[in-house]
């Protein structure tokens, strides 16, 4: 299982670099996102020609067992959304000030990104968005980060509770020692499967794709990333309520240097997403279209599921929408 995703442009004497950064969801690990990844990398090496994309992305804390001690009394973790994001946080700005140059491509050198596209999926769309408001709120922090963009699929930024599978999970806390516990119960249900077991099951029963069921078999099988993935959904439920930010954020333009035509944000939902509730979504394209704004909305008109990452197609589908945006973004630095 790998803790980052490096996928660097292999374009030579490029006029401008830009780092697209991903966000995982929740479960926060990037193995679930190596097909998309991919994906998304050979298509932008097909195209790329002024600006070079690096991708990358990384691990959520707590996730994996080698990157922490193990979770205890007076020792770190698990932890919540607002951890989360202040990590990521502090690891776009850092990375921002990294570069690969035409002539080193593992390694950082040179004077910084151009600039950052932030890429999220599910709760990681959250997590996208909040560090965008954080630094228009705090620039300082993080002087040299240029956020110009936001690629927010099926995002889960608002009112998660009244979603079908919020719901059942506000149902299930309620239920004596279930939200105490939960990560203890799973264990014991995992205890006499041995992972090649589990992964058999996610790829021949749940439809995994061969990577996906890995990292699945190596979660479900870890010592604490079950306990961190139910610690942070209890945490996402309890913080994403409505729209925290406001329309102020959807409604400025990308930062210096972007072009004022091209959105700020683009968005994906699902067309049946069973972690957003449909009024929310529905509510939320309705006052970004009366209000206006830099942002792109599209619903997904066949059947691509919350969980696109866990086979080769549906990565491959939403790597081709995410490339499109990519190339409007590039469309609109010309102008």
């Amino acid at each position: 299982m790998p803790s980052s995703v490096w996928l660097p442009s292999g374009l030579r004497h490029a006029k401008r670099r830009a780092l697209v950064y991903f966000v995982c969801g929740n479960p926060g690990l990037v193995g679930f996102y190596a097909d998309f990844l991919d994906a998304l990398r050979g298509m932008l090496s097909a195209s790329e020609a002024r600006t070079a994309y690096d991708v990358y992305g990384r691990n959520l804390l707590g996730f994996r067992d080698a990157e922490h001690e193990p979770f205890g009394p007076g020792r770190a973790g698990p932890w919540d959304l607002d951890a989360q994001v202040e990590a990521i946080y502090d690891d776009v700005a850092a990375r921002a000030e990294l570069r690969v140059s035409d002539s080193d491509s593992d390694s950082g050198s040179g004077s910084g990104y151009d600039f950052v596209v932030l890429a999220g999926h599910s709760v990681g769309a959250y997590i996208a968005v909040d560090i965008f408001h954080r630094h228009a709120r705090q620039p300082d922090r993080a002087p040299r980060l240029v956020l110009r963009h936001g690629l927010l699929l099926f995002p889960t930024i608002a009112s998660i509770d009244v979603s079908p599978s919020g719901r059942r999970m506000q149902l299930l806390r309620r239920l004596p020692t279930l939200d105490a516990h939960a990560h203890t119960y799973a264990w014991l249900a995992l205890l006499p499967w041995p992972r090649a077991a589990v992964r058999w099951i996610m790829a021949s029963a749940v439809g995994f794709s061969p990577r996906a069921a890995d990292v699945a078999a190596e979660w479900l099988k870890s010592r604490d990333g079950v306990l961190q993935a139910l610690h942070m959904g209890r945490s996402e439920l309890d913080r994403i309520r409505e729209d925290p930010w406001g329309d102020g954020l959807w409604e400025e333009e990308a930062s210096a240097g972007g072009d004022a035509a091209t959105p700020r944000f683009f968005l994906f939902y699902g067309k049946e997403d069973h972690w957003v509730a449909s009024r929310v979504r529905d509510e939320f394209i309705r006052r970004r279209r009366v209000r206006g704004g830099r942002t792109s909305i599209a619903v997904d008109e066949g059947e691509i599921p919350h969980a696109f990452c866990t086979t080769e197609h549906n990565s491959w589908l939403v790597a081709k929408r995410v490339h499109g945006w990519i190339e409007e973004i590039e469309r609109g630095s010309k102008a």
